[in-house]
């Protein structure tokens, strides 16, 4: 089945995660994002000595919503190259997110790349995470990323952002836990000199994944598709020349995050129309 979902975080101040799984079945979707990263109302989990027993109930809370965990975010920047106490802070808490997402259910747990890693060195990192997820059963989804230079009017490279260093990452990696993430939005970056279209047609079956959002070519704005530069006529014909078999996962971030409460549960019912519109035009013949 394909699902499609939305991820929690952007939803936050509407209320506990269990309220905003709630209000997303109601809304119509069909599966949840977990935003497992601070502040962004599963805490509550990750943070907790008894992590494991809050992260069942939870499973069991949306199970009885019908309301399966889809994917999921670890925290990130994952690593920060040259700044070791950083990184020392932030694995065990990548480490739990996997372990997290398998209990929940999850089926990727996107773990972003270190932006100034070559893929040799992303490797390394990648692959000591490889045990986790296979006892958690959880597929680790490799993310397109960009970077900033001081004095560019636009994006710059970094990991995954150009569809080439992408694919050559993945190829690096066991294809039976590492899968692609195309982030939407951060391919059609002015300054990358790729696309989102290129992107999914170089990777091909490595693509299992999405970040679906709209950006204006030069902010990382995660709007609502449709409604900014992505040309999403050819991001719908590349995932179906590629016949993706991936959910359809909304990241529309800035979208609602400033959204009175009152205001959400609406947003959320229009996003379910955009993605059943974007699931639809993938699946047509």
């Amino acid at each position: 089945m394909r699902y499609i979902s939305a991820e929690t975080g952007s939803f936050r101040q509407y209320g506990t995660a269990q309220e905003v799984v709630k209000m997303f079945k109601e809304a119509g979707f069909t599966a949840y994002d977990a935003s497992l990263f601070s502040n962004c109302g599963f805490d509550f989990i990750m943070e907790a000595d008894d992590w494991q027993e809050k992260a069942k109930e939870f499973r069991a809370y949306a199970d009885s919503i019908g309301m399966p965990c889809n994917q999921s975010h670890a925290p990130f920047a994952t690593a920060r190259k040259g700044d070791e106490e950083y990184n020392k802070a932030t694995y065990p808490k990548v480490v739990r997110a996997i372990e997290v997402s398998g209990i929940l259910g999850a089926k990727v747990c996107v773990v972003h790349p270190c932006k100034d890693y070559t893929a040799e060195e992303n490797a390394v990192l990648y692959k000591s995470f490889e045990d986790v997820a296979r006892k958690a059963g959880v597929k680790i989804g490799v993310e397109n990323m960009w970077n900033w230079a001081q004095g560019s009017p636009t994006a710059t490279p970094a990991a995954c952002s150009h569809h080439d260093d992408f694919k050559k990452h993945l190829d690096l990696l066991p294809s039976d836990v590492f899968v692609a993430c195309v982030d939407i939005g951060h391919a059609e970056m002015a300054g990358l000199d790729t696309s989102a279209a290129k992107m999914i047609e170089t990777l091909g079956n490595y693509v299992q994944s999405m970040h679906l959002h709209d950006v204006d070519g030069i902010h990382d704005s995660h709007q609502i598709p449709f409604t900014q530069a992505v040309n999403f006529q050819t991001v719908i014909q590349a995932l179906r020349n590629i016949r993706y078999q991936g959910d359809i996962t909304l990241e529309t971030a800035y979208s609602g995050v400033k959204a009175p409460k009152e205001l959400n549960k609406p947003l959320a019912c229009y996003l379910v129309a955009v993605a059943n519109y974007f699931k639809e035009q993938v699946e047509k013949e």
